[in-house]
């Protein structure tokens, strides 16, 4: 439990940080669909509907980038702040991580924050897990203007 705690107050630090850099098409679309979403939300909080566990996740899978051997290099680069969660489907850190990395996604949109936030499966996407530098899973990794910066903190259960 602190493990999560620990995470989901390492990405409440990062709040500090507002500007995202636009720079491909692919930026503007996911801009678009997450203009999209929030106008759905705000029809269901006028109407008085709260939304299901369900719409959380689909919400969380839409700001979450799915990195992969294409992309990769232009998502880290094509954003001020990105946070990338290296993960393997087999891994059960990973599986147990995932929810909380959902749930921080949905918690930094929500508060209007510009930190962006990725994954990418690094067995099935091992060029992408090349480039970003994942040596095991999960791996969390913070990009400043496409340069990984390396976490300096402890590690605690």
């Amino acid at each position: 439990m602190s493990k999560s705690i620990n995470f989901l107050l390492t990405l409440f630090l990062l709040l500090t940080f507002n500007n995202v850099v636009t720079q491909c098409s692919e930026v503007d679309e996911f801009d678009e669909l997450l203009a999209l979403d929030d106008e759905l939300e705000r029809e269901k909080e006028h109407d008085g509907v709260k939304s299901s566990e369900a719409e959380v996740l689909t919400k969380a899978q839409r700001i979450v980038h799915e990195l992969n051997n294409e992309n990769t290099e232009r998502i880290v680069n094509g954003y001020e702040f990105v946070l990338v969660l290296g993960y393997a489907p087999w891994c059960s850190r990973s599986a147990e991580l995932m929810p909380h990395f959902a749930e921080a996604a949905n918690s930094l949109k929500d508060s209007g924050n510009s930190l962006v936030l990725a994954k990418v499966d690094g067995d099935r996407f091992t060029k992408a897990g090349s480039f970003l530098g994942i040596k095991g899973y999960p791996t969390l990794l913070l990009f400043v203007n496409g340069t990984s910066q390396p976490y300096t903190g402890g590690f605690t259960a």
